[in-house]
């Protein structure tokens, strides 16, 4: 009877590893960013277990046919930044997706200001992976 119960805490403890590396992995989540250049929409997500899951809810929250999906690498940081109307009466965008959030917000303003002249870009969505 002993030895079947060693062989059962055993096997807990194996398990147990197993499910901490698992729980590890789910940690460092995968994320996208999702943004439709002609209506304006965006969405985002953020820490989930595979990248096809974090594209269909950035998709799903952008809420548009022409949303595009951009990756958010493990560990990494993500941010989309949008201009006001310019002269030409366009919005523009830039994203960038860096190492830590505050990379990530000042590329995404420097590229979106590329774009624009007459108006001032902001950061409108941002977030990190695990």
């Amino acid at each position: 009877m002993s030895w079947m119960l060693c062989r059962g805490m055993a096997a807990a403890a194996v398990a147990a590893l197993l499910l901490g590396g698992v729980t590890t992995q789910a940690e460092a989540g995968f994320g996208a960013v999702a943004y439709d250049q002609n209506t304006g929409k965006y969405g985002a997500s953020w820490n989930e277990a595979t990248q096809s899951k974090a594209f269909e809810l950035a998709l799903k929250q952008c809420a548009s046919p022409g949303c595009q999906v951009h990756p958010v690498q493990p560990k990494g940081c993500g941010a989309l930044a949008l201009s006001g109307k310019d002269k030409d009466g366009h919005i523009y965008w830039g994203g960038a997706d860096r190492v830590t959030l505050a990379k990530a917000k000042e590329d995404a303003v420097a590229h979106c200001q590329t774009h624009t002249t007459a108006s001032t870009c902001t950061v409108r969505i941002f977030g990190c992976n695990k």
